[in-house]
């Protein structure tokens, strides 16, 4: 009889832990993050409404697979530009639009901008309903000609997004590095 009940003990035992198991499996999936394959930057010089340009970096297959494409920015000395960013998931068809995610989801998701030798000043124009930045709209004002790079971070910040957070806190979503040049 004693062995019956360690048999059945141990049963229920096994069915527990596979049960937790596909709880947190589950879990783990609603949990993941998007795959973002594509992140394009569409600028637009103020005051010139032809001037308009995409800048792109572009990696289909994803980390070490084969090499990203990333185009330079290029940029006029003393101009303003607004600048809109998109986001893609290019490996399905058709493409997903990771930008509209981001957007419903702007109160755990932000988008920093810092220029290291590239004499340009970015702020950040789009908010969330807690009136802190996004990112996925910004202006550029350009100084003297440089070169430089501008590194572009997407956060996702569940639970922790506050004013003047550091490019630190949070999970990385993507992070990327543009050569710049005001020229």
């Amino acid at each position: 009889m004693k062995q019956k009940w360690v048999k059945l003990l141990s049963g229920f035992g096994l069915l527990a832990l596979s049960l937790a198991g596909c709880s947190k499996d589950k879990d783990e999936v609603s949990n993941e993050e998007e795959l973002i394959t594509t992140v394009s930057l569409r600028f637009q010089e103020v005051g010139s409404p032809t001037n308009t340009f995409v800048v792109t970096f572009r990696d289909i297959d994803g980390e070490g697979g084969n090499p990203p494409s990333i185009e330079e920015i290029i940029l006029k000395p003393n101009a303003n530009y607004s600048c809109s960013v998109e986001l893609l998931n290019e490996s399905v068809s058709p493409a997903e639009d990771i930008t509209e995610e981001v957007q419903d989801e702007a109160d755990v998701h932000e988008i920093y901008f810092s220029p290291a030798g590239a004499n340009i000043t970015i702020n950040r124009v789009d908010l969330d309903s807690k009136n802190l930045p996004v990112g996925l709209s910004s202006t550029w004002q350009t100084g003297a000609a440089s070169t430089g790079t501008v590194r572009v971070v997407l956060k996702h910040k569940p639970g922790t997004k506050a004013a003047g957070d550091p490019v630190t806190k949070g999970e990385t979503d993507i992070d990327l590095n543009f050569t710049t040049k005001v020229q």
